[in-house]
């Protein structure tokens, strides 16, 4: 990027004090040497017209660096392009996409904090000038042109305040959203009059400021805040209590000292052994420890006497609910006021005012973030206001992914992070800190930048594959299989996966050996350490109800989802190996019963984690008042980790269509595939749950260059089948498909070379070119398939392999428009999927 920061020692326009009449007035002048460039317009001499920016492709991914970008255009008089030189990172650049909240489209560029130079202003743009150094927040996050992760953005001249020559421009990127949250919160919502302040420059009061606002200029959806949220006589006065739970958060620090500058009393909740000191440096009146919530609202309360009226929250729901608690209610006048920067409770108590920030009004309303802009200029000149401590990373945008992989961890704490824009270099977290290496954009070289790409199109079918947690591979066959079941190189199998795009792996459950699987891993804690040594996976653990009750299950799934910020997933299996059960002690039970324990099951399980206190009486698993905590991560597109499962039976079908998320299925015929899917689908309709079962698929992969050679390599495998193991297989699943009464389970037609693939997955044909391999998944997701689960004959080569192979064809084949029009691909492939009609007997 072509640097054009100037090298001065003067000032930058700030630091001369600013006259103020108390309200904000029109007259402020500055006076003063400024930081400035010799042209008028230093964009007209910028190097190159292209830029680099930091690209989101989809929810839950990593960003990718894209080059040579369009630099964002001005449309507007007082707009303004600033050269980015440093980027302030905020928790909700990790959690938006992660939860996937905040993000209008894709690819989408983030980022709400910044500092850098103005290199062009608009005709009306008077408060800041070409070769300024300024800072500030992007609030206007539905305008790309105004996010921070890119080396140049949009912003006007009243949303950015210029740089004291006392604060660094790196301390300056760590300052806009947390002030002007801060200051919406407490001035416009909670009514703190900034005009009052005494000892330190006097501010605007922003109530006021609103309602000689138009109402048609404010957006609607905060049109109440903004001038209804409350009264002139409600507001605080001198003295008042004013609490803050998660006062240790930049936000949190920044409403605190704010409430200190017009003499309110303020008590602090937060992590007091690690943040008390800080607090009390802030003028917090009273420190109260988070880790016990029940002791901490007595403890508000009492010093309070019950009369606290004004708090605020910049943790999260649950503790919004905590804080609530402590507020003074009333149905007329004296309401308490709760203030919640990222959510309030769900269950709301009556006699109390619920406050949301009205961020819009920053941008959406001149004067509103002209005069915030103003203030914080003057405070910060005056040294009344203190920038946060921050943590520099030197990577410039290709450092971010691993910086935000630190926040998202919790390892920092008490320090804003902050990315300068130079040298272009990767990081990577490791123990010691942060470690510089040579940028690499290919998959084999460790980056999940193509994986992210190849992976963008949120209507994709999404790739799964069989972890080898047991032994003897993925086929029951003596041909050699080039893949181990030891964890060092399922470690290496998963790398290898998320790099070239695939999205799920499935972990299988085994209590013993059923089919010359001798040895087997458990697969919750075999899951977990998969996590542990991948960034993107999400990891699918088998469960089998009967050794497993549903508490624990609950309780393992809930801690690994925690640890690794929601990616784990279950696989609930009704179970099909009788000596499994009975030689742990466990009751067989008849087919249908199974099922009927696993829609218990499942019932139990989404129960757990969502009820604050879960009860349930049924006739295998019963429940009183059960509080799991901590839940597992819960999304908007996530309400819990995802619960599939298969089974071709009408009990499988109905327990999918009544509470899974996924339903898995064997390989099959084309129609057969037509009417799983549509018998599934009509009864989740019945369920009132049209719409919420997705499907996912099972098949085994033979890519060769020929077809010939393809299929050479099923014969082989089939003709060097372990015949005593797959005869014993085909015993055993007799327990399963041919027990149903109307034939229909899993394996009920199932032919001894299918039986080979212990999941049919010969049957779907996943065995050719990769070309033919692509074509044929594009007939697979046209019948409404959303996931599928492959395996390989050797793992050691072939992941990678169809990755770059096959994959890569399936994603340019959607790019395209192919897998939407059923008709269409059933005319291109669906012969080979079709039916054999039966001979006739003779």
């Amino acid at each position: 990027m072509p640097s054009i920061i100037p090298q001065t020692n003067g000032y930058n326009g700030v630091d001369k004090p600013i006259k103020d009449n108390g309200g904000g007035s029109d007259d402020n002048t500055v006076d003063g040497p400024t930081e400035t460039y010799d042209d008028e317009d230093v964009f007209q001499h910028l190097a190159k017209p292209q830029q680099d920016v930091l690209l989101l492709h989809g929810p839950r991914q990593k960003y990718a660096l894209e080059r040579n970008a369009q630099i964002p255009e001005l449309r507007s008089d007082r707009e303004i392009l600033i050269q980015v030189v440093a980027i302030g990172l905020n928790p909700v650049d990790w959690k938006g996409p992660d939860y996937n909240f905040g993000l209008p489209s894709f690819p989408w560029i983030n980022g709400r904090d910044f500092a850098g130079i103005v290199v062009k202003s608009g005709r009306k743009a008077l408060r800041v000038k070409p070769g300024d150094v300024v800072f500030g927040p992007s609030t206007d996050y539905r305008d790309v042109r105004k996010a921070a992760y890119q080396e140049y953005l949009v912003t006007t001249d009243f949303n950015v305040a210029r740089l004291p020559s006392n604060i660094s421009v790196n301390e300056g990127a760590a300052l806009g959203v947390a002030f002007v949250s801060a200051a919406l919160a407490v001035g416009v919502s909670l009514g703190f009059n900034f005009a009052n302040v005494t000892n330190a420059p006097t501010g605007p009061d922003l109530r006021t400021i609103m309602r000689q606002a138009e109402r048609d200029q404010v957006p609607k959806d905060i049109q109440e805040e903004a001038f209804d949220g409350i009264e002139d006589a409600e507001r605080p006065k001198v003295g008042d209590w004013f609490a803050i739970w998660g006062a240790s958060s930049n936000t949190g620090l920044s409403a605190l000292r704010l409430a200190k500058l017009i003499g309110l009393r303020v008590i602090a909740v937060a992590d007091i052994v690690r943040h008390g000191a800080r607090l009390v440096d802030a003028g917090a009146d009273v420190l109260v420890d988070r880790h016990d919530p029940s002791r901490a609202i007595e403890i508000i309360r009492s010093i309070t006497k019950g009369k606290l009226r004004f708090a605020l929250d910049s943790v999260g729901k649950e503790t919004a609910a905590h804080l609530q608690e402590t507020l003074h209610r009333s149905e007329r006048s004296e309401q308490g006021h709760l203030v919640g920067l990222t959510g309030l409770p769900k269950t709301r108590l009556p006699g109390l005012k619920y406050h949301s920030v009205p961020i819009k009004l920053f941008h959406s309303v001149p004067i509103v973030g002209e005069r915030i802009v103003e203030w914080l200029e003057q405070l910060l000149v005056s040294k009344t206001l203190q920038p946060p401590e921050v943590s520099v990373v030197n990577g410039g945008l290709e450092s971010i992914n691993s910086a935000l992989d630190k926040l998202r961890s919790g390892s920092i704490s008490g320090k804003r992070l902050v990315v300068t824009l130079g040298a272009k270099k990767t990081i990577e977290p490791n123990g010691n800190g942060i470690t510089y290496g040579n940028t690499e954009t290919t998959a084999s070289a460790g980056s999940l930048e193509y994986a992210d790409k190849l992976n963008a199109d949120p209507t994709r079918i999404k790739i799964a594959y069989w972890v080898p947690n047991v032994s003897g591979g993925l086929v029951i066959s003596k041909i050699e299989q080039r893949t181990k079941w030891d964890l060092e190189s399922n470690a290496r199998y998963a790398q290898t996966a998320e790099r070239w795009g695939f999205e799920y792996a499935l972990s299988q459950i085994r209590f013993m050996a059923g089919y010359g699987a001798e040895n087997q891993h458990e697969p919750v804690t075999f899951s977990q350490a998969i996590l542990h040594h991948t960034k993107r996976l999400i990891v699918i653990a088998a469960l089998l109800p009967g050794p497993w009750n549903p508490a624990v299950a609950a309780k393992q799934i809930a801690s690994i989802d925690n640890y690794s910020k929601g990616r784990i997933a279950v696989n609930v299996v009704s179970g099909w190996f009788k000596k499994e059960f009975t030689s742990i002690g466990q009751w067989w039970l008849d087919h249908g019963e199974r099922y009927r324990r696993s829609r218990e099951f499942i019932a139990c399980l989404k129960g757990i984690w969502t009820e604050e206190s879960f009860n349930f009486k049924g006739d295998f698993y019963q429940f009183h008042d059960y509080p799991l905590k901590p839940k597992p991560v819960s999304r908007p597109d996530r309400p819990w980790p995802e619960i599939f499962q298969g089974g071709n039976s009408i009990d499988a079908r109905e327990n999918a269509a009544a509470g899974s998320d996924y339903y898995f299925m064997n390989g099959n015929t084309l129609e057969g595939f037509q009417e799983q899917i549509s018998d599934v689908k009509e009864r989740a309709k019945q369920h009132g749950r049209e719409g919420q079962v997705k499907f996912a698929v099972n098949g085994f992969i033979i890519a060769r260059e020929t077809e010939e050679e393809a299929i050479r390599v099923l014969q082989e495998i089939q003709g060097k089948a372990d015949t005593e193991a797959v005869e014993a297989f085909g015993d055993q699943v007799k327990n399963a498909g041919s027990s149903t009464s109307n034939k229909t389970g899993m394996w009920a037609s199932s032919k001894f070379e299918d039986l080979v693939q212990y999941n049919d997955g010969f049957k779907t044909k996943l065995i050719g070119t990769p070309e033919q391999i692509a074509e044929r998944i594009m007939l697979i997701k046209s019948l409404g398939v959303d996931v599928l689960l492959v395996a390989f004959l050797h793992y050691e080569d072939e992941i990678q392999q169809f990755g770059e192979q096959v994959l890569s064809r399936v994603r340019k084949l959607e790019a395209e428009g192919r897998g939407k029009d059923e008709a269409f691909e059933i005319r291109v492939t669906g012969d080979v999927y079709r039916a054999k009609p039966k001979k006739a007997e003779a």
